[in-house]
């Protein structure tokens, strides 16, 4: 029985310090060491006959007891040499739990000795908790400063612990924590003389992706030192990690360096989503001066560095955002000046740019029938979509799965759903298709203009595209139809 065995351990300490005696070091080791086995009562199959089970309260209650005896029986001089061997191997005693709360009450005894910069007197037993940490366990333990305070002793862990502690932060949403192991580990790699260890240090390129993914938009410096371990290691960056630094240049304001990662991928034959090229427009065009900013620097002679066909996009639908129309169409316009192609994305954003124009020129709800608008500004809207077809025609770029549904979208916000569904064939005969969107944007709109025969045909056809039953769609269209023929009841 653990908690009887330390009661009598205590009342015997007491007697060894009224004779001014010190008690021995291994009898304290002994209860600590008889920790590790303590069967907890969810291990209860496993529980023999010969041994009390404790539970996790009684656990609790006693290591915290272990813990303050310690402290405050030997903090004094040459004393303090019992806390440095005890405290370590009571950490060691918990990490062997699989039970989180008990493995959890090493965190704050950790915590102390890092705190008090208690000497590495045992390296294994610090190489062994290191071994031991686990995913489930970075909420609070303090693996990376373990690894800080070991090193910093002059004892150097293998490879396989340094990757472990690295793996304890999965998902690696703990930035900081994150930066300091892959600092830590690029120290190691390189080695004193800056020149790469005879030990492999190197972490996996899987590893260095999740973690810029998991730090862009949050810290700028974990996605640069990402792509310094990914050069150090002789790596070649990839699609994700130029889209997620591209990220963090923009949340920082960081435009220039921005422009040119967005360079820099186009010179590695990337092509970013359209919804990072959104995403980077967003932050870009929040403050127009900014966005007029990035005009200046993009049509600044001497910055081809910075100049892309990704960042012109980028440009593109952020005036497109702004309503700027004709500015928008501009940016594309000068394309040839810059000796830059126009790829999908130019013309989707062309396309995304006229329809929030037209939409705020010709705006309609979805449950009323379309109003008469000025025939010259509906056939202006027209010519400039013939416009951006013709464009798109001549550069040879396919028509995408976006292009189609912003062309879907203009036609409906006209009003005009019967043009909208000759564009809805296109797609379909192409094999391209179209986004679930389209086929509500449509199919509402039908109804809308009180023609549900088209209207039920288009959500029938939700399968087809790839989209499944869309039930919502029809439970939709029902409503609107219900409302139509509420109305002329009432009329």
């Amino acid at each position: 029985d653990v908690p009887a065995s330390y009661k009598v351990l205590k009342y015997y300490a007491a007697r060894c310090k009224e004779d001014g005696r010190l008690i021995r070091l291994d009898l304290y080791q002994r209860v600590i060491h008889r920790i590790r086995p303590v069967r907890m009562h969810h291990d209860g199959f496993k529980h023999r006959p010969s041994a009390r089970r404790l539970d996790a309260i009684e656990v609790t209650n006693l290591v915290e007891d272990i813990k303050q005896h310690i402290q405050q029986e030997y903090s004094e001089g040459k004393k303090m040499v019992y806390q440095y061997i005890l405290l370590p191997e009571l950490v060691v005693a918990l990490t062997e739990h699989s039970f989180p709360r008990t493995k959890g009450l090493a965190t704050p005894i950790m915590e102390y000795m890092l705190d008090n910069k208690f000497p590495v007197l045992d390296p294994d037993l610090y190489k062994y908790i290191l071994s031991k940490g686990r995913r489930s366990d970075t909420d609070s333990f303090p693996y990376h400063r373990v690894l800080s305070e070991l090193i910093s002793a002059g004892h150097v862990p293998n490879p396989e612990v340094v990757m472990n502690v690295l793996q304890c932060y999965h998902p690696f949403d703990d930035i900081d924590s994150t930066h300091k192991v892959l600092s830590i580990i690029q120290k190691l790699h390189l080695g004193g003389d800056g020149s790469p260890s005879a030990t492999d240090y190197k972490v996996d390129l899987g590893t260095l992706e999740s973690i810029s993914m998991a730090s862009a938009r949050l810290n700028v410096e974990v996605n640069l030192l990402v792509w310094d371990l990914v050069e150090l290691f002789g790596y070649s960056p990839t699609e994700s990690m130029f889209e997620d630094v591209v990220m963090s240049f923009a949340a920082t304001r960081q435009d220039e360096n921005m422009y040119s990662a967005l360079a820099d991928m186009e010179k590695y034959g990337f092509v970013p989503s359209q919804a990072l090229l959104r995403y980077v427009a967003v932050k870009v065009s929040y403050n127009e001066n900014r966005l007029d900013h990035s005009q200046r620097m993009l049509f600044w002679r001497g910055n081809e560095h910075v100049r892309s066909t990704h960042g012109m996009n980028v440009l593109l639908i952020g005036y497109g955002m702004k309503r700027d129309l004709n500015t928008a169409f501009s940016v594309f316009e000068d394309f040839p000046k810059w000796e830059l192609r126009p790829d999908a994305s130019t013309f989707t954003f062309l396309m995304e740019s006229l329809y929030i124009d037209t939409m705020d020129r010709f705006r309609q709800e979805t449950d009323k029938p379309r109003r008469n608008y000025k025939q010259d500004d509906i056939d202006d809207v027209i010519g400039a979509s013939q416009i951006i077809l013709d464009a798109m025609e001549e550069t040879g770029v396919e028509k995408t799965k976006q292009f189609f549904h912003e062309h879907i979208k203009l036609f409906c916000v006209l009003g005009r759903p019967k043009d909208a569904k000759l564009v809805f064939e296109e797609a379909m005969s192409s094999g391209t298709g179209v986004p679930m969107a389209s086929l509500f944007k449509l199919a509402t709109t039908f109804a809308a203009e009180g023609d549900f025969e088209n209207s039920y045909a288009i959500a029938g056809l939700s399968s087809a595209v790839g989209c499944g039953e869309l039930p919502r769609l029809d439970s939709t269209i029902n409503n609107l139809k219900k409302k139509q023929e509420h109305s002329q009841i009432v009329g």
